[in-house]
């Protein structure tokens, strides 16, 4: 306490000084209207720049949750778009009206680590078996096809990107219906990927579109995969190599939709009778 008032005796002239500015400014505020609205203004654009970094800092913690409602958002828009339904006809013979069944869901997830410059590159996502998924289930992201799901556990899951040389997909090309090739990957950029086994005697514009067919049971149909970047002839041989740039940013992914076929079990089913000689 001795140390205090020996301080304040010390530094008594400082203090008497800023006792004494504080009353001048307050005279100043109180009884003169032009520096009064100076202040006052000044006071509220302080004010304003502190409130709006506040709500920017808010924000961004808050994002993780906003990406989630975004991705609840899409599921559910996903569910209302056409190539998640297919048409039951019933009796053709006797019944003329059609009835969209639902065939696709959608769970969302999100990405926790995702390789591009290996040969096989993996992705990992932060939903399992308990949330519903299951191997060979379709993924895709908010710019168009990722991957395919080839391990789980309780709480996560393995998917096979599309930047893996071992992933094949069944496109179709834009204004091309009779031919869908194979998509794959060589190992090259994460940017790029190729058709193969398109003939030679079609005609690929540079540009067009390429999207997913109907022929893979992962996928719905019309899934973004990309656009053509190049087309050459194969030398000597009776095909087109086509070179795609993908849709979607396999270095920045974040988000997912695991693709839920309600067909799946019993086309494979099927299958499985044709295998076993039934």
């Amino acid at each position: 306490m001795r140390n205090f008032f020996l301080f304040i005796q010390r530094y008594s002239h400082f203090f008497l000084l800023l006792l004494l500015e504080s009353i001048a400014f307050y005279f100043i505020y109180s009884f003169n209207t032009y520096h009064h609205a100076v202040i006052l203004n000044s006071s509220n654009s302080a004010n304003g720049f502190v409130i709006e970094k506040r709500a920017d800092i808010t924000k961004y913690f808050s994002l993780g949750l906003e990406n989630e409602r975004l991705q609840l958002e899409n599921v559910a828009l996903r569910k209302l778009v056409l190539e998640s339904y297919y048409i039951d006809k019933g009796d053709t013979i006797t019944n003329t009206d059609t009835t969209f069944r639902q065939k696709f869901t959608y769970i969302p997830g999100n990405v926790i680590q995702n390789s591009t410059d290996l040969m096989n590159n993996y992705i990992t996502i932060d939903k399992g078996s308990r949330h519903g998924i299951k191997r060979n289930m379709g993924v895709i992201g908010p710019q168009g096809i990722v991957g395919r799901i080839v391990a789980t556990s309780e709480n996560f899951s393995v998917a096979m990107s599309v930047l893996n040389s071992k992933f094949v997909a069944t496109p179709k090309l834009e204004g091309n219906t009779s031919s869908t090739g194979k998509l794959v990957w060589k190992g090259e950029s994460p940017y790029f990927a190729q058709i193969e086994l398109i003939n030679k005697y079609n005609v690929v514009k540079k540009g067009s579109t390429i999207r997913t067919s109907n022929y893979s049971p992962d996928f719905p149909e019309n899934i973004l995969i990309g656009k053509v970047a190049e087309v050459k002839p194969d030398n000597g041989g009776s095909f087109l190599k086509i070179k795609v740039r993908l849709s979607t940013n396999f270095t920045n992914l974040r988000s997912v939709y695991i693709i839920n076929n309600l067909q799946k079990t019993e086309l494979e089913s099927l299958e499985s009778q044709l295998s076993n000689g039934n």
